[in-house]
């Protein structure tokens, strides 16, 4: 029988030699050794509720102990601790289900809470009022009060009313134990933080056991030698249809150096919404990137025609790009459900740019079920709303009351629309929204 020893006492020195042997045993086990903010979380709480010190088993203090958190910081809003929490409670639930043999005690952290609780394997509880009364210890007897006379004969009916009587207060403890039960349970339910719509997006990369990698795409940048542009002063002279001859080792050039700046507010984006939720993000450049060294990361690819990891996953779809037959005309997303329905750049490069669509996409690995997320924009202003759109939570509020339920375990692209004001884009807007299984 395993019996939970409440954990708002101070253990003995025993039980805590034990419980410090299986937290041990606990993190340096598979189900903790890949990731050391679960390692970090689980001794601290383990640690201070030994030390009886519950008051540091809060939330806010958590947050700010574990998570580099400001005093004041808004927990309503800010969920690390209950993302952290809850990961925690799955990797000790992995623990526990694989091991073979029972432990001495068990470690657990009981959902709407941050104190752990004991359950030890080989004790048992007697708290039930006159148990020793009822069961005296063997080789004593009770005095006969009539010791000259027979015993009094008790009929058959009194003697089951008797028993009814003596059963009747167990009855009730039974059913006000479970009433109790009962009632506990449903405030936890109750209590419980449920998960946002931003949170269902994130969940498969927030779940995954290794840090998601964004991934920025390819720049190629050509630059003039110093001695070319000694020689060609009169650059600034050239008139319209003037041609001028240059050759190959006349330019420099620069392979990933820049990275556009709404690019990087698209990556800033990310990266501050992923840290929030306790995940600290890998950047990298989209041609540094191979297959093998990545297997088990989740990727958050940035840029459309610029990055290959979004021509790759993306093409074949029902929304992706096309850069056009030709180069004079405008890349657009198309529909490949209905090849009337497009969206393209009304104006390029260098004419002044009003608008950009993107695609916001993620996938499931059919195999691996490894997540795949990207952000796309026809035009870098597209990469910054996609990166804005995700990292916001009203943002998944209106593609959740647009989805079926069940859609955070879906595929789903997002078309978005947005306006250029100068080097400013609007808030986008959705054109459309597409889930499947």
């Amino acid at each position: 029988m395993s019996v939970a020893i409440s954990t708002l006492r101070k253990q003995s020195p025993e039980e805590a030699a034990e419980i410090r042997a299986e937290l041990a045993a606990i993190l340096s086990s598979s189900s903790f050794s890949s990731s050391k903010r679960c390692q970090d979380f689980l001794e601290f709480v383990v640690q201070h509720a030994l030390a009886a010190d519950y008051e540091s088993l809060s939330e806010r203090f958590l947050g700010v102990e574990l998570f580099g958190r400001p005093v004041d910081y808004e927990t309503a809003t800010d969920s690390i601790v209950r993302v952290r929490a809850n990961d925690v409670r799955r990797r000790l639930a992995q623990y526990y289900a694989g091991q073979r043999s029972a432990t001495a005690v068990r470690i657990d952290l009981v959902a709407g809470g941050y104190i752990p609780e004991f359950h030890w394997g080989s004790r048992e509880s007697h708290t039930l009022l006159g148990e020793e009364a009822a069961h005296p210890a063997p080789g004593i007897e009770k005095p006969n009060p009539f010791p000259d006379a027979a015993l009094p004969l008790v009929s058959a009916n009194r003697a089951s009313h008797s028993e009814a009587v003596r059963r009747y207060p167990k009855a009730i403890w039974v059913s006000g134990i479970a009433a109790a039960l009962l009632v506990s349970s449903l405030l936890v339910l109750a209590l419980r933080p449920h998960p946002s719509n931003f949170d269902r997006f994130w969940q498969p990369v927030l779940e995954a056991p290794t840090a998601p990698v964004i991934s920025l795409p390819t720049t190629d940048t050509l630059q003039l030698n110093l001695d070319p542009m000694r020689t060609l002063s009169p650059l600034s002279q050239l008139k319209s249809g003037d041609s001028l001859k240059l050759a190959p080792g006349d330019f420099i050039a620069f392979h990933d150096w820049h990275v556009s700046v709404p690019v990087l507010q698209a990556t800033l984006s990310v990266a501050l919404a992923l840290e929030r939720k306790g995940k600290v993000p890998l950047v990298r450049v989209g041609t540094d990137l191979r297959r093998d060294e990545l297997r088990g990361h989740p990727i958050i690819a940035i840029g459309s025609f610029s990055n290959p990891w979004t021509e790759q996953n993306v093409s074949g779809l029902r929304f992706t790009f096309d850069r056009g037959a030709s180069d004079k005309e405008s890349p657009r997303i198309r529909d490949s459900l209905n090849p009337q329905r497009s969206w393209s750049l009304p104006h390029t490069y260098p004419d002044p740019q009003d608008k950009d669509y993107a695609i916001v996409t993620r996938t499931f690995d059919p195999v691996t079920h490894e997540p795949f997320v990207s952000l796309a924009g026809l035009h870098s202003f597209g990469n910054q709303i996609a990166g804005e759109f995700v990292s916001q939570e009203s943002s998944w509020n209106e593609v959740a009351r647009r989805a079926p339920a069940g859609w955070e375990k879906m595929n789903l692209q997002v078309v978005l629309e947005t306006n250029i004001i100068g080097t400013t884009p609007s808030s986008p807007r959705i054109v459309d929204v597409y889930l499947w299984k």
